[in-house]
């Protein structure tokens, strides 16, 4: 993973079951919305499921150990991470 550097989240809202385990892990970087499925925060208030770019996170400093730590914490595998090539990282 060291070499892979995330460049794109897309969380599933299909498979998303509102388990907040991405919430917890990664506070900064995602939030349960209205309908309790993960959303991504970006810049300018912007909350969706994504795509969403890395550089457009809220939390654009936030460590790729700290996304990948989220994604894999997510029961149904829900959260979906890129590298600049998009190739899929995770899961």
């Amino acid at each position: 993973m060291a070499e892979q550097k995330i460049a794109k989240i897309v969380v599933d809202r299909n498979l998303c079951i509102g388990a907040a385990t991405c919430v917890v892990t990664a506070g900064t970087v995602f939030e349960l919305d209205g309908e309790n499925k993960a959303v991504i925060l970006q810049q300018g208030g912007t909350k969706n499921s994504g795509p969403a770019k890395r550089a457009v996170l809220k939390d654009a400093a936030v460590a790729d150990a700290t996304i990948l730590a989220a994604a894999q914490s997510c029961p149904t595998r829900a959260i979906f991470l890129y590298d600049a090539a998009e190739k899929q990282i995770f899961p």
